[in-house]
């Protein structure tokens, strides 16, 4: 009984350090205490069990936080505001690089819109996108409904033409639903890199 116990103990440790990400390499003798007769692994087999285990543990919890964003999203794509008519503009338009309020433009985050409509902060979500732009510039021919997307180059802007897309505003609830979103993606990210390094 004492010894299917300390093999129990000694199952957990290995389990828990390699769940842990730390470097763990099994010796024969380990893996024999462990496993005995019963099993007949060898170091090798071992460690490819343990790997199998670790890939399936990384999958469940993909699914399980995959989910949690799925229903993070429904609250996160925020309160429509209707279609808007969308330029694109880029460093190519605009040499200055500076927004009017004050920032360098970023892509995936800059838009200018008529602040008497989206005033100067305004976050908002185009369309289906997983990006939140915050309106940062104006420009001379963005009035009313209208916004214009910071984007990379030239190339870029013509690519996207003049398009119509629904806006939502993200703020309250569907912020807090954003940055959760966030913050499991980074978690997910830190977490993968952790184990391609091991």
């Amino acid at each position: 009984m004492k010894n299917k116990f300390k093999k129990v103990i000694m199952v957990a440790s290995v389990f828990s350090a390699l769940m842990a990400g730390s470097a763990y390499a099994a010796t024969q003798e380990e893996v024999d205490s462990v496993t005995g007769p019963a099993f007949g692994l060898n170091a090798d087999q071992y460690e490819t069990t343990l790997d199998s285990y670790k890939q399936q543990q990384e999958a469940e919890l993909v699914a399980k936080e995959d989910e949690e964003i799925a229903a993070l999203r429904e609250v996160a794509k925020g309160r429509s505001i209707g279609k808007f008519k969308a330029y694109a503009y880029s460093v190519d338009c605009d040499p200055s690089n500076m927004t009017r309020s004050g920032n360098r433009p970023v892509v995936g985050r800059t838009i200018a819109a008529d602040w008497s409509v989206l005033p100067a902060g305004t976050r908002v979500r185009i369309g289906d996108s997983d990006n939140i732009y915050v309106v940062e510039d104006t420009g001379g021919n963005i009035k009313g409904r209208t916004i214009d997307i910071y984007m990379h180059n030239d190339a870029e802007t013509s690519a996207h033409g003049i398009r119509y897309p629904e806006l939502y505003i993200v703020e309250g609830d569907a912020k807090e639903a954003q940055q959760k979103i966030d913050a499991i993606l980074a978690r997910r990210a830190e977490r993968q890199a952790g184990q391609n390094n091991n």
